[in-house]
């Protein structure tokens, strides 16, 4: 009988833990990046950004001067972000998230 609800208690426990893990959800945010002027710019920005754990996809627009970045709030931050493309020697700050 311990052994049976030993059991059921250890696979609620995981059922649980998976579940808070499935919940962290993907979040898109939008960057507006100053400094850049030319290709070579908006493609080292999105390089960075895509080798950074957590994000998902990231899209830098020259253009608009922004990026727009997916990525798993639970393993990073809008801050972290930040630092990524200011660390390539650009700056960044959040325009918007959803």
């Amino acid at each position: 009988m311990k052994s049976l609800l030993k059991n059921l208690f250890l696979s609620s426990l995981v059922a649980v833990l998976l579940a808070g893990t499935s919940l962290a959800a993907d979040t898109t945010a939008k960057f507006k990046v100053t400094g850049m002027y030319c290709d070579a710019c908006q493609t080292k920005i999105q390089h960075a950004l895509s080798k950074t754990d957590g994000v998902k996809s990231a899209t830098v627009d020259l253009n608009s001067g922004s990026a727009t970045v997916t990525f798993d709030d639970a393993k990073v931050k809008p801050d972290q972000i930040i630092k990524t493309i200011e660390k390539e020697g650009y700056k960044a700050e959040l325009e918007k998230k959803s």
